[in-house]
């Protein structure tokens, strides 16, 4: 019971900053669209940091994932020297290739601007281009802060982690505040590359203790090559996910100009659950599942994967029609003033209500995934992402074609239904007793509980005349009290639980 308690402690505080930094970042996309607002400049800024980060989790979040496994697996088994010598390993194998990587990207930034943007004009190409040079170095970056984090997960230290999205926040709304009217967008990309320079340092002094870095050259080429033969396929696994984004972007381009930054905006909304709550619990549970799997506990496993998609859907479900009932007029507080007017604010809110389509989805998906790799099992989320990004790919032309903008976040969340299914049959592999057979009962409790929400929001639109802001907070307040209220009345065992746990934190 007590490392129960000390996951969902380390999953609230990990949400808790994670709000912190999403609230952080819609402020930032406020005042970008304030003063920036949906130009060339901002749709080729937003493709440039888009598609570089992609491809940056692409190649190291897959190396932090599988370093991940393996550097808990030596911590436990043989030891802290030996889980050292494997990071510096790391360090030695991949920073050499991010650097090539930079150098490649710097070289053929035309070519890629090319790739990513065909229907831009040559001057537009040009300005596309020496973005993507300037934030080309943003690969060494990545891969130094990703490894050198590994030491502070395995060690259940999630925060720094999460401080580079803070640093970029904080940096790119100075960015635009003190240095846009004279620089331009060069501000905002030096914020950004700045930021992944900040992180990397932060990273480095709170694993000073635990990190070794010499000279010499790798140690242990074995340990290297078993790291190699999980990250490849990780790798490509992850490149076929991130492929969503990158056809979005550019499908997204081809709309028009501007479609590209309404896809961004409702994105960043988005980002809020995914990044919240989704990526806060997959992140904490990601290291625990490798632990569980180093000491033998499957059946704790399989309790966890049981628990975290139940509590993660009872979570999901009210903010899924608060965004579908309120989803305008969020957008509207959040964005519509300066250069962002009301046609902005419908093209953006199609893309927040698609997205919201697939937040169960994407949860599941996280979560399975992560299991998958805790087992150092990088071939099915492979085969699965080729299957679910092909359908994407196939859903986001068509639907774009008759809702535009709005149908390419759709396509999104209904690739994230098909990848879910096939990866729970894929965990069920290494967990045959795995069901949801005892979550029904809750989830049709949440879902009864939001259509009372959903219908109480309805009447107080109809009834309640007040300004914009106030209509948001409290349709947002009234309705997860009203939701939480009648979770406790039906008996949930998700919303008891967690009030347990704030009642034994009080009692002591």
């Amino acid at each position: 019971m007590k490392k129960e308690r000390s996951i969902l402690k380390s999953t609230l505080w990990v949400t808790l900053f994670s709000f912190v930094i999403k609230f952080l970042g819609l402020i930032k996309q406020s005042v970008i669209a304030t003063i920036c607002g949906a130009t060339m400049e901002t749709d080729a800024f937003f493709i440039a940091s888009g598609i570089l980060i992609s491809l940056c989790i692409v190649l190291f979040s897959a190396i932090s994932i599988s370093l991940l496994s393996m550097y808990t697996e030596k911590v436990v088994k043989k030891g802290e020297e030996n889980a050292r010598a494997l990071i510096h390993d790391a360090l030695c194998l991949f920073m050499p290739l991010a650097i090539l990587i930079s150098i490649t990207v710097f070289l053929f930034s035309d070519q890629i601007g090319r790739l990513l943007a065909p229907q831009y004009q040559e001057d537009q190409i040009r300005v596309l281009s020496q973005y993507i040079q300037i934030m080309s170095a943003v690969f060494v970056i990545w891969c130094y802060f990703m490894i050198i984090n590994v030491i502070l997960e395995a060690e259940k230290i999630f925060l720094p982690g999460k401080m580079q999205a803070f640093f970029q926040n904080i940096l790119l709304i100075v960015a635009v505040f003190f240095f846009y009217p004279k620089f331009g967008i060069l501000s905002l990309l030096m914020a950004f590359l700045i930021s992944g320079i900040s992180e990397s340092i932060l990273v480095t002094w709170l694993a000073r203790k635990s990190l070794s870095i010499s000279f010499r050259g790798i140690i242990n080429k074995q340990e290297v090559k078993q790291l190699l033969k999980l990250s490849v396929p990780l790798m490509v696994g992850n490149a076929v996910y991130e492929i969503n984004d990158i056809v979005d972007k550019r499908i997204s381009v081809g709309l028009g100009a501007g479609q590209a930054s309404y896809l961004n905006y409702g994105a960043t909304i988005n980002e809020i659950v995914t990044g919240i709550v989704v990526a806060s619990v997959s992140t904490v549970m990601f290291s625990h599942y490798a632990t569980w799997i180093a000491q033998g506990e499957l059946e704790r496993i399989k309790n966890g994967i049981q628990s975290v998609i139940e509590i993660l859907t009872i979570l999901i479900l009210p903010i899924m029609v608060i965004c579908f009932l309120d989803g305008e007029k969020i957008v509207a507080v959040l964005y519509q003033r300066g250069n962002f007017g009301v046609r902005d604010v419908h093209f953006t809110y199609g893309v927040v209500c698609g997205y919201a389509v697939g937040f169960i989805f994407q949860s599941v998906r996280a979560n399975l995934t992560k299991v998958l790799y805790a087992f150092q099992n990088t071939r099915a989320p492979l085969v699965n992402g080729v299957i679910s990004v092909s359908c994407n790919i196939m859903l986001s032309i068509l639907l774009s074609k008759s809702m535009g903008v709005a149908g390419i976040a759709l396509a999104t969340s209904l690739a994230m239904l098909l990848s879910s299914i096939l990866l729970f049959l894929d965990v069920k592999k290494y967990l045959p007793t795995l069901t949801m057979h005892s979550s029904l009962c809750e989830v049709v409790k949440g879902v009864f509980a939001s259509l009372i929400i959903g219908m109480v929001i309805c009447m107080m639109h109809a009834y309640m005349h007040v300004n914009i802001y106030l209509t948001v907070l409290f349709d947002g307040f009234i309705g997860i009290l009203i939701y939480v209220l009648l979770m406790l009345v039906l008996k949930s065992r998700c919303i008891e639980n967690v009030l347990q746990y704030f009642h034994k934190k009080e009692n002591k």
